[in-house]
């Protein structure tokens, strides 16, 4: 009985077996479906995600093409409103008439382009108009501390910004004590206002490091350098190169008797390049107009501008 019970269930097994490995595959096949759909309906959303993405881009370029097209047109078609302006006879970009207005209104107002101005980064890059011996020549490391006077009245932000910026950027840091401005009774509100605000960010980051002197009536140059004396006395328009703390302080630590003056090079008033300049001592004559001064004939004979000129 035992036996005819096992022989009958011979042929119903392999029957199980192929039922239970089709229902399997068909499990399996099913999985592999959900699973496809569900791939395809992600690719489907991520696509029409990326198409709208590139829509909207496709839209901002044509945007931004149409933009520059019609400046371009503008600029092309703008008549020069200033040709007989001293800042338009030099400088011969293309502006629309609205920005040729709003530059020769800050050239009259400051008598350089202070509208180029304003559009330049304050840690702009500098050509080293420096002879290659000055560039080479080392200095001591602990030289005497500088603080630096900057003076100004009615001055454009931007320019009062880059002179602070670079003298920041280009004195090492252990050298540089202060930096003090003197506003020689400066009518401008606005430029109160900023250079507040500006000379705020630059304590959070270096605390103390800017300060400020403010006359009650405007006392002129003389009076305004007194009033800030302590090493270094420039104007507000100025922007230093790399290495042009370290030749003054080495000469004042050898000998702290010393009044000295740096060459300066030329920034043109119309489009602020630099411009290298002769090497000439600085002066003023007797109406105190600025004057250059050649050296002794013993500084020319040496041939080598990195000596001091006395």
């Amino acid at each position: 009985m035992r036996i005819s019970f096992v022989k009958t269930l011979f042929p119903v097994l392999p029957v199980a077996v192929v039922f239970l490995y089709m229902s399997s595959v068909k499990w399996e096949i099913q999985t592999q479906e959900k699973q496809l759909h569900q791939v395809q309906q992600n690719f489907s959303l991520h696509s029409a995600l990326l198409l709208n993405k590139l829509d909207k881009l496709e839209a901002h370029l044509i945007a931004v093409e149409e933009k520059s097209l019609n400046v371009r047109n503008e600029n092309k078609s703008a008549k020069k409103l200033f040709p007989n302006s001293y800042l338009f006879k030099q400088w011969t970009v293309e502006l629309s008439e609205d920005d040729q207005r709003k530059a020769e209104d800050l050239f009259q107002k400051y008598g350089y382009n202070a509208f180029l101005s304003d559009q330049l980064p304050l840690d702009r890059e500098l050509p080293d108009t420096r002879d290659h011996r000055c560039i080479s020549r080392e200095y001591p490391h602990n030289l005497p501390t500088l603080s630096v006077v900057l003076i100004y009245l009615d001055e454009t932000l931007s320019v009062i910004q880059r002179a602070i910026c670079s003298i920041i950027n280009r004195t090492p840091a252990h050298l540089l004590k202060e930096i003090i401005l003197v506003d020689d009774h400066s009518t401008n509100e606005d430029l109160k206002t900023q250079l507040h605000v500006y000379i705020s960010s630059i304590n959070e980051k270096h605390p103390g490091l800017v300060k400020t002197v403010t006359h009650s009536e405007q006392k002129g140059l003389s009076q305004a350098r007194i009033s800030g004396w302590k090493v270094a006395i420039l104007d507000a328009h100025i922007e230093v190169h790399v290495k042009w703390a370290e030749p003054l302080l080495a000469r004042i630590q050898a000998d702290r008797t010393l009044v000295l003056s740096p060459v300066f090079d030329k920034v043109n008033y119309y489009d602020l390049q630099v411009t290298k300049y002769p090497i000439y001592a600085q002066g003023f004559d007797w109406t105190l107009w600025c004057m250059y001064v050649e050296f002794p004939q013993k500084w020319y004979d040496q041939n080598d501008p990195s000596q001091p000129g006395k």
